[in-house]
């Protein structure tokens, strides 16, 4: 049997061993060793602050190009959207401080918003019962509108691909063949009362435009939900006469609908349409589908703007225009 003498040599020697590498290890942190870490201490130190520098400089180039963007919005709109108009469509989670500047930009353009729908969570589950429901929606709601049965699909969104179809044609019209506004008023009521869009404001049903914005959620988002509204996205598109993925500099990157969207290539994507500029691109995207040019991938993450620019309507004079659309 071992005896209490063992144990109490045993616990001795472990306070013993901790003391000398507690010794040899204050040694061995004196002179060149302290030297070193003190060194590279002050490197990342200043490293910082350079960081932090530049970051400020970013922040002030990029407030002084968003008040240039504000001064010159009334030349870079003018007249590009004269006699069209422009239905926005929102997705959950979106940045309601976009909507107000997106309307202000399409005015400035000439374009007339008819309204806003906003899509509601239960349109993006993905469950069976969702998908078995939103599809028998959509028949019945096409029947009765006259419209053709929408596309049958075995894609895991096929009930959203059924409802996108008929919305977009309760929205849109192609070179002014569309629905009429009361039956286009009976689509949206049914799709609202299923719990599935609502009216923003309240507001009458718009009636239908040659145009779409469907605004994007803020930050990343589940695969699902980028499946569901690329889906919606290219139903628009095939309605009226163009549509523009917009969102956020919040939702750049992987996991985001825009980046869905840019796999997929189907719409114009517009990725900072919460600045004043990225307004603007999103105005000159829809400009550039109505006149027949391609979809394209525009602002901070592809670093493009559509280009050619559109030429100007308004002259230029000495000073600049201090009138701002947001």
């Amino acid at each position: 049997m071992i005896d209490f003498r063992y144990h109490l040599v045993s616990i001795i020697a472990v306070f013993l061993a901790l003391a000398v590498g507690l010794l040899v290890g204050s040694t061995a942190l004196s002179g060149k060793a302290v030297e070193a870490l003190t060194a590279a201490q002050r490197a990342a130190l200043s490293r910082n602050a350079s960081l932090q520098k530049q970051v400020g400089l970013y922040q002030k180039q990029i407030t002084a190009d968003q008040a240039f963007a504000t001064a010159s919005s009334k030349r870079l709109l003018d007249g590009l959207l004269t006699n069209q108009s422009v239905v926005i469509v929102t997705a959950p989670g979106f940045d309601s401080s976009m909507i107000g500047g997106l309307r202000s930009a399409l005015t400035e353009a000439g374009a007339t918003v008819t309204g806003e729908v906003d899509l509601q969570p239960s349109f993006l589950v993905t469950t069976g019962q969702t998908e078995t429901s939103l599809t028998g929606l959509a028949q019945q709601l096409a029947d009765q509108a006259g419209l053709p049965a929408p596309t049958q699909s075995s894609s895991q969104v096929s009930g959203q691909q059924a409802a996108a179809q008929v919305l977009a044609a309760s929205l849109l019209s192609r070179d002014g063949t569309g629905l009429s506004a009361s039956t286009s008023e009976q689509i949206l009521k049914g799709l609202s009362q299923g719990g599935y869009l609502s009216i923003a404001s309240g507001g009458p049903a718009p009636a239908p435009a040659s145009l779409a914005i469907l605004v994007t959620p803020s930050g990343t988002t589940p695969q699902t939900t980028g499946t569901v509204l690329v889906a919606t996205a290219l139903a628009l598109k095939n309605a009226g006469n163009g549509t523009v993925l917009a969102g956020p500099v919040s939702a750049i990157g992987p996991g985001s609908v825009i980046d869905a969207e840019n796999t997929a290539g189907n719409v114009s994507t517009v990725d900072d349409a919460d600045t004043e500029s990225g307004q603007i691109t999103t105005v000159w995207a829809l400009y550039y589908l109505r006149n027949g040019k391609p979809a394209g991938q525009f602002g901070i993450s592809s670093g493009v703007v559509p280009s050619p620019a559109p030429s100007l309507s308004v002259s230029p004079t000495v000073s600049p225009s201090t009138g701002a659309h947001k």
